[in-house]
């Protein structure tokens, strides 16, 4: 069969015919690892609706934009789907896909502002998955479209820094875990060094939690954290020092486990947009704050923050590292959840900015306010070009245009961007 496209999920896309009796029907065929106009033999293998699923056997005729991977793990492992796709087809594919989203959505966009590539900058966050079995312990991500964990050689996408905290985890756990226990490790690599959040699949005994911090101390890891699925917090274990992070001159040290922009790159470009869309504003409402990544640099202008977010202990991480370096009260918190208690229009039209960075399911109930309220203008941050599109027509329809959108590429190689939008009261 002929590939003729990509699909959204980074598949290349063929039609095939089916003999049903003395009928023929066509039918989408999904191939991993193909590219639009390649000719290729595959064995299909999974009926989804009325599209099929198939495993690539031969490929007959390659296309020009087809390059050799840099990881050799690569495509088994599921981090990445598009490293056998040149780098300006992938740009260009990766734009055109999202665009089209709003074209068909018949969403317009006054002023699209670029497309921003971190390609390169190796990110400095990883969830890896971590498994000790009698034979032998296991470090890295997981297969595509599977629980088994492939090891990583020679990964493409992540920093030199994360690659050394992965073999220093993998010799330490190693000796400690007990036997079949599977772990998600999270790793926040700041200016500072390493801040590692284990998380066990169950209860460990004392006398393990004890020896993992013995041995972290050891390591060049900064701070060892521990925590169970269902945990509001986590447990330190060990801690040489505290991470930080610096916006404008404000000194920030996150909880373990905080959300960290995967690259500098995408961090910085993301807090410039936003400084420069409010940077002459009176007050801004900050949504899913964190620990002030967005509006940070907006307290240098005088600019009033209200920050609000349901994770106390990064609110209180924004506003002490505030106090550190000023005494009055351009910033303020609220620990909420957003989701279940939405900020009401009414204290929404205090605000000349809004600026909202919600989870990949958007934020429908928070929007539905917004677009009853006055402000002239929202900003909006997200990683999920659906959920963007959905919450998008909520505020259209409410009289708000989108000004400008601009693409941020911080997941190369990978079917991940993130958009940012503004919004304008007509």
């Amino acid at each position: 069969m002929k590939i003729n496209k990509l699909s959204n999920n980074g598949d290349g896309v063929g039609l095939a015919v089916l003999q049903k009796a003395e009928q023929k029907e066509m039918r989408n065929v999904y191939v991993a690892n193909t590219l639009p106009g390649e000719v290729v033999r595959v064995r299909p293998r999974t009926k989804i609706g009325k599209s099929l699923e198939a495993d690539l056997l031969e490929l007959i005729k390659p296309s020009a934009d087809r390059k050799l991977p840099e990881c050799k793990s690569f495509p088994i492992c599921g981090g990445c789907q598009l490293q056998h796709l040149s780098h300006s087809a992938y740009v260009e594919w990766k734009k055109r896909s999202i665009l089209d989203l709003f074209i068909k959505a018949n969403i317009r966009i006054l002023n699209f502002s670029g497309f921003f590539t971190s390609i390169h900058q190796k990110r400095r966050r990883a969830s890896f998955k971590f498994k000790r079995t009698i034979h032998k312990s296991f470090i890295g991500f997981y297969a595509n479209k599977s629980h088994q964990i492939i090891e990583l050689d020679n990964c493409a996408v992540l920093s030199a820094d994360l690659l050394v905290i992965k073999d220093i985890l993998l010799e330490g756990l190693d000796k400690i875990m007990p036997f079949g226990i599977t772990i998600v490790i999270h790793v926040n690599q700041y200016d500072s060094g390493s801040d590692v959040l284990i998380m066990p699949e169950e209860k460990l005994p004392n006398i393990i939690e004890a020896e993992l911090a013995s041995w972290a101390s050891n390591t060049i890891i900064q701070r060892m954290s521990l925590a169970y699925i269902g945990d509001d917090r986590a447990c330190l274990l060990y801690q040489h020092s505290a991470p930080n992070l610096v916006w404008g001159n404000i000194s920030i040290s996150p909880p373990p486990g905080s959300f960290l922009q995967p690259t500098l790159f995408g961090e910085s470009e993301l807090q410039n947009q936003v400084f420069k869309a409010h940077k002459d504003a009176e007050c801004c409402l900050d949504l899913f704050a964190g620990c002030g990544t967005l509006s940070a640099k907006l307290l240098s202008k005088k600019v009033n923050i209200t920050a609000i977010d349901n994770h106390k202990e990064c609110l209180e991480s924004y506003q002490a590292g505030y106090r550190n370096v000023a005494q009055d009260n351009l910033l303020k918190i609220e620990i909420r959840n957003l989701f279940k208690a939405p900020v009401k229009s009414d204290f929404l039209d205090d605000f000349d900015g809004i600026i909202l960075d919600p989870p990949r399911n958007g934020a429908f109930a928070q929007i539905k306010q917004i677009s009853m309220t006055k402000c002239p203008l929202v900003t909006y941050v997200s990683c999920n070009p659906y959920s963007f599109i959905k919450d998008a027509k909520i505020l259209i329809d409410s009289g708000y245009q989108l000004s400008s959108l601009s693409i941020l590429d911080q997941f190369t190689w990978t079917t991940h961007s993130e958009l940012i939008g503004n919004f304008n009261r007509k």
